[in-house]
C-alpha cells in the first residue's frame, strides 16, 4: 500500500514539475529578454511584451508583437533561441538530459515528467531515449544551419560570414522547433523564390514534427535482419505519426495549390508555386512561418489553415495542436460506431478504451479553451466584422502553438488580451490533459466505487 501510495504521488506531481519547469523558465525569460542586454536600443522594456515573447519561445509558438529581428540584440535573439530550443525539446526533458549526460540516475517523478513532455508512455529505457533526442535535435540542426548559411550567403552579400553563421543557425533552429520566429518583418517572405530554403526549412519542419519517439522507433528497425525479433517493428504509433504527417500533407498542398494557384501563389511560376504550397502544407501544421502573407489568402484557405492548424503536428514532438494521432483515434471510433463495434480498430490494433476516453476529452477541452480564448478576446477588444475572423485565428494560432498571424493581429492587441494569447499558448503547450492532472489530487477519486448503469438519450 505505502509503494502504491508512492507511486501515485510520483505520477500526480509530475505535470506539476513539467508545469513549473515551464513557468519558470517562462518567467526567468521574459526578464532577461526585458533587460538592456537583450534590447536593441540597451533600454529595460518591462511590461506584457516581453513575456509575451517569452512564452511564445518556450511555447514554440512564434507569435511575435514586437519584431525580434529589430528588437532584440544579438545577445537577445540567441536566447531566444535557446528559450525556443528548450521548448522544442521539452524543458524537463532537457534538464533531464543534463543530468544524464553527468551519470545521474532518474527518479520515478523525474520519468514520468519526461514521459509527459516526449509523450513516451513507458519509462524503462528512458535513457536511451533522452540521449538519443539530444543527438536527432543536434544533428538536423546542425545540417540545416549550414544550409541556411550558404543560402544566406547568396542572397544576401553585404551580411558577411559571421551573420550569415547566426542567421543559419537561427532560422535552423526555428525551423526544426516548429516555431514561427524570423529575422525579417515579412516572415519567410525573402525565401519564397529560393527552393533551396524553403526545402531546407520544409525538411526540418517535418523532422521536428514527427516526434523524438517515432525517431527512435526508426532507427531501432533492422529491416535487414531475419530473425523478426531482432529486426523489429514500426509500433502503431509511429505508424499513426507517418501516415497521419503523409495523409494530412497531401490533403494540404492539393487543397492550397486549387485555391491559390491563381490567387496568393499568382506570378510565382510552376516550380515556386509548387513549392509555395508544399511549404504552405507543412507551416499551417505547426511551424508558422509565412512565405506569402496570410492576409492574402482567400476566405476557404483562411477556414482550411484554422482546421489544420487545429489538428497540429504529432504527439512528443516540437509541434503542437490537437494532434494527428488524437485524431486517428477519433476517426477509428467514429468508424466503429458506425460498423457496431464496441471497440474502435486501427491496422489490426484494438484501442483500449482509456486511450479513447482520453482522445474525446483532449477533443472538448482543446475546443473548450479555443472557444474562450475567443470569447474574451471579443470581449476585450471589441472588433468589428472585419477584424473578427483575425482575432479567431490569432487564438487558434496561439492554442496550437502555430506562430502564424493575420497582419499585424499580434502587435494591435491590447495589453489584456495579449496576457489571454499568453495563457492559451501555455495552455496548447503543455496540453489538456496535462492541465487536468496538475488540478487532481491524490485519493480525490474512488476508483473502487461503481453506480448502476441508466441509458440517456444523446443525439
Amino acid at each position: 500500500m505505502l509503494a502504491r501510495s508512492k507511486f501515485r504521488q510520483a505520477f500526480v506531481s509530475a505535470p506539476r514539475a513539467l508545469v513549473l519547469a515551464f513557468a519558470a523558465a517562462i518567467a526567468l525569460g521574459g526578464l532577461l529578454l526585458a533587460s538592456p542586454f537583450a534590447s536593441a536600443d540597451g533600454a529595460w522594456h518591462l511590461g506584457i511584451d516581453r513575456l509575451f515573447v517569452a512564452t511564445s519561445a518556450a511555447c514554440v509558438t512564434g507569435l511575435d508583437p514586437i519584431g525580434v529581428g529589430a528588437a532584440l540584440s544579438p545577445a537577445g535573439l540567441a536566447l531566444l533561441a535557446v528559450l525556443v530550443q528548450l521548448g522544442g525539446i521539452g524543458i524537463m526533458t532537457a534538464g533531464t538530459i543534463f543530468f544524464v549526460v553527468l551519470g545521474r540516475s532518474l527518479s520515478v517523478t523525474e520519468e514520468r515528467s519526461v514521459s509527459a513532455s516526449l509523450g513516451e508512455v513507458r519509462s524503462g529505457d528512458m535513457r536511451r531515449i533522452l540521449l538519443g533526442t539530444l543527438r536527432y535535435t543536434l544533428f538536423w540542426e546542425a545540417a540545416g544551419a549550414v544550409v541556411f548559411f550558404a543560402r544566406l550567403r547568396a542572397l544576401f552579400p553585404d551580411w558577411g560570414a559571421g551573420r550569415a553563421a547566426t542567421g543559419g543557425a537561427f532560422f535552423a533552429v526555428m525551423s526544426f522547433c516548429n516555431a514561427g520566429f524570423s529575422l525579417f518583418s515579412d516572415s519567410f517572405a525573402p525565401f519564397l523564390r529560393d527552393p533551396a530554403s524553403m526545402l531546407c526549412a520544409i525538411a526540418l519542419s517535418l523532422v521536428g514534427g514527427i516526434g523524438f519517439v517515432v525517431h527512435a522507433n526508426l532507427l531501432a528497425l533492422r529491416p535487414w535482419r531475419r530473425d523478426r525479433l531482432r529486426r523489429g517493428r514500426l509500433t502503431l504509433h509511429s505508424r499513426l505519426v507517418l501516415e497521419g504527417i503523409l495523409a494530412v500533407l497531401a490533403l494540404d498542398m492539393a487543397m492550397f495549390l486549387a485555391l491559390e494557384w491563381n490567387g496568393a501563389y499568382a506570378g510565382l511560376g510552376a516550380r515556386d508555386t509548387v513549392v509555395a504550397g508544399l511549404f504552405q502544407a507543412i507551416t499551417t501544421r505547426s511551424a508558422g512561418f509565412a512565405a506569402v502573407p496570410v492576409r492574402s489568402l482567400c476566405p476557404a484557405s483562411l477556414a482550411f489553415t484554422i482546421l489544420m492548424m487545429f489538428i497540429g503536428a504529432a504527439p512528443g514532438s516540437t509541434g503542437g495542436g490537437l494532434k494527428t494521432t488524437t485524431v486517428a483515434i477519433l476517426g477509428a471510433t467514429v468508424a466503429a460506431m458506425f460498423a457496431s463495434r464496441e471497440t474502435p480498430e486501427l491496422h489490426g490494433r484494438s484501442i483500449p478504451r482509456r486511450i479513447v476516453n482520453d482522445a474525446l476529452a483532449i477533443l472538448v477541452l482543446s475546443l473548450g479553451i479555443v472557444l474562450l480564448g475567443s470569447f474574451l478576446l471579443y470581449l476585450i477588444e471589441r472588433p468589428d466584422d472585419a477584424r473578427a475572423p483575425a482575432l479567431l485565428f490569432e487564438t487558434v494560432s496561439a492554442f496550437a502553438n502555430n506562430g502564424m498571424s493575420m497582419a499585424d493581429t499580434t502587435s494591435g492587441l491590447s495589453s489584456p488580451s495579449k496576457l489571454v494569447i499568453t495563457l492559451c499558448m501555455f495552455a496548447g503547450r503543455l496540453g489538456p490533459v496535462t492541465l487536468v492532472l496538475l488540478l487532481h489530487r491524490p485519493g480525490s477519486a474512488d476508483l473502487s466505487k461503481r453506480y448502476p448503469e441508466e441509458n440517456v438519450i444523446v443525439g
